[in-house]
């Protein structure tokens, strides 16, 4: 059992050195945004303090050793598709973004005056499109890392 644990070990530590990369520990936050949902605070830590501490540290080792190292690999995290981003400033203007199947982000940015624009942005190797959302390329840039 020992060995078992010491080389599940050295491989999140040699993942973690090979890849070079943080990521985004997209399984955890989801499991800490669970937790943060149950709306009391009483629930909440009592849910925490009896399963809390395993699923922190299951979501973790998967994140750290599949999900991100998948991420840095490919640049897209599996269990962030679908994921949803929403904004609005002062002005009442917004911006809504979820991540697709295909790895592009869908956009939607509302006007204050009711205008409406659907974007779609694809990045490729070292380029980024802009899309409207029959396909046509509006603007394409180069980007370096």
């Amino acid at each position: 059992m020992k060995r078992v644990l010491l080389s599940l070990l050295a491989a999140c530590i040699f993942a973690g050195t090979t890849t070079g990369c943080w990521g985004s520990f997209k399984l955890t936050k989801k499991a800490y945004d669970f937790n943060n949902s149950l709306g009391n605070k009483w629930i909440s830590w009592i849910v925490f303090i009896l399963v809390g501490h395993v699923a922190t540290g299951v979501t973790l080792f998967a994140d750290a050793l599949i999900f991100n190292t998948m991420e840095f690999w490919t640049g897209s995290n599996p269990l962030a598709l679908g994921d949803t981003y929403h904004e609005t400033d002062a002005n009442g203007n917004s911006v809504t973004a979820v991540k697709m199947e295909d790895g592009s982000l869908y956009m939607r940015l509302d006007a204050s005056t009711g205008e409406r624009q659907e974007l779609v942005l694809q990045r490729d190797e070292e380029i980024i499109r802009i899309l409207d959302t029959k396909g046509n390329v509006l603007k394409e840039a180069a980007y370096a890392e």
